[in-house]
């Protein structure tokens, strides 16, 4: 569960798996790789700098800001939901599909 890494911010410079739903609102850095995997919605909540992209893989991956996508590109073969306003600096490719849901 994403209470698991407790609250405060996490290095990442290898591969961050999150295979799990729920709200991950700690803050992301490093030079590593995000991979969300299983069914559940699982939500990106805090200001992120990885630099290693991020791989949807399964479930949906909910970001609720522009920054919770870190800095890489964005492989989505699932689901990605943008609910927040602005502009993602993100390159998204793969075979998933992109929701935009909120009313910002």
């Amino acid at each position: 569960n994403v209470e698991a890494l407790g609250t405060g911010d996490v290095t990442d410079n290898a591969v961050l798996e999150l295979n799990t739903g729920g709200d991950f609102a700690n803050n992301i850095g490093g030079s590593g790789q995000v991979v969300k995997s299983g069914d559940d919605a699982l939500t990106l909540s805090g200001s992120n700098t990885y630099t290693g992209g991020t791989l949807i893989s399964d479930g949906t991956l909910v970001a609720t800001n522009v920054e919770a996508l870190g800095t890489g590109d964005v492989t989505d073969n699932a689901t990605l939901e943008l609910n927040t306003g602005g502009d993602f600096d993100n390159n998204i490719g793969g075979t998933g599909s992109v929701v935009k849901s909120g009313d910002k």
